[in-house]
């Protein structure tokens, strides 16, 4: 375990996506937006056509996610039910990968 008691999660998400679109997370804690659309967390695209984000989150925590593409236009197209979700591990780090449904 890091000694802040903190793990590395990626969340890694491979979605249909058009120039402009951008592809966001909002989860259930604070680190990825406490479920407001206004504090989502951006996905890279970097390594596209996989959009990836890392954040630090507490350890032994469990959270639930949910990923959105935010259109050019500004609309947003969420991702269908249910909610995803991730228990922390006790130290170390964790990687999702996510298909768009």
């Amino acid at each position: 375990m890091r000694p802040d008691g903190q793990v590395s999660v990626a969340l890694d998400e491979y979605p249909d996506t058009y120039y402009g679109q951008n592809v966001d997370v909002v989860g259930s804690i604070a680190a990825p937006g406490n479920r407001n659309t206004a504090a989502v967390v951006p996905l890279s695209a970097a390594g596209y056509p996989t959009w990836s984000t890392a954040l630090t989150l507490p350890s032994n925590s469990s959270f639930a996610y949910r990923h959105l593409k935010k259109n050019p236009d500004g609309t947003i197209t969420w991702q269908s039910d249910p909610n995803r979700s991730c228990t922390t591990p006790a130290s170390g780090a964790v990687t999702h990968n996510d298909s768009w449904r």
